[in-house]
């Protein structure tokens, strides 16, 4: 399939896939802001073969009224009538910043990527490594939980350096689908091209908070053969995770 050279995503690329990282619970955070908004964007993400997803709302100081127990009522609902407009199934885990509201949610219990309730998806601020990140991955750690750090790319304080310290600290990497076509500024362009090819990466989500980026991205992604087998593998432990 793939000779000299880079080339875009084969067609049915997103056939039978699980996405482990979106914001398409509507009206919680800065992702989809209707019922009617998400329903259309599941609608097209099953025309393009997707079977399953994981909804990871942000869990943060910037949505204070976001908790366990609204977002699982909210989540409830909203399956119910995704159920009747398309066949994706779907399941609820959540996007934690490690900020000041990080040991509140972790008394609740955290929604999880996978059945297994061990999988945390964490995210940091773009711009700097803030106090107490690592104590806050340390706790996840002696919790016998797994960290998986979401688009560590997109992090501007982040060098090679900082992700070798990570990933020799056992956290798990998820990979931006749309860094790879440019969607977050050149150095994710970059970052997440040599970091797929090295192997750092362990999952890839959309991280879609709409269809516009999705639309325009997507078809920039272009990809030499050892990243393609490295998304590939990608593609399939996203899969794990879900059942």
């Amino acid at each position: 399939m793939f000779g000299w050279g880079k080339h875009r995503l084969p067609e049915d690329f997103f056939q039978g896939a699980c996405d482990v990282h979106c914001h398409l619970l509507p009206g919680v955070d800065d992702g989809f802001a209707t019922v009617e908004k998400s329903l259309h964007a599941l609608r097209k993400l099953e025309e393009k073969g997707v079977r399953k997803m994981i909804l990871t709302p942000h869990f943060m100081k910037d949505y204070p009224e976001n908790d366990r127990e609204r977002i699982t009522a909210k989540f409830v609902d909203f399956k119910a009538e995704a159920a009747a407009a398309c066949g994706i199934e779907l399941r609820l885990a959540a996007e934690y910043m490690l900020d000041a509201r990080f040991p509140e949610h972790f008394k609740q219990g955290f929604l999880t990527l996978d059945q297994a309730g061990t999988h945390v998806l964490c995210e940091t601020s773009y711009l700097m490594y803030e106090h107490g990140i690592t104590e806050m991955l340390y706790d996840i750690m002696c919790d016998g939980l797994q960290p998986v750090i979401a688009h560590p790319e997109r992090y501007q304080y982040a060098n090679k350096a900082n992700y070798i310290r990570w990933k020799d600290k056992r956290y798990k990497f998820q990979l931006n689908l749309l860094s790879l076509g440019g969607a977050y500024g050149d150095p994710a362009y970059a970052k997440s091209h040599e970091m797929l090819k090295e192997g750092m990466y362990d999952y890839v989500g959309s991280d879609m908070h709409g269809l516009s980026n999705f639309k325009h991205f997507l078809p920039e992604i272009k990809l030499s053969t050892k990243e393609m087998d490295q998304l590939l593998i990608l593609k399939e432990n996203n899969k794990k995770l879900f059942v």
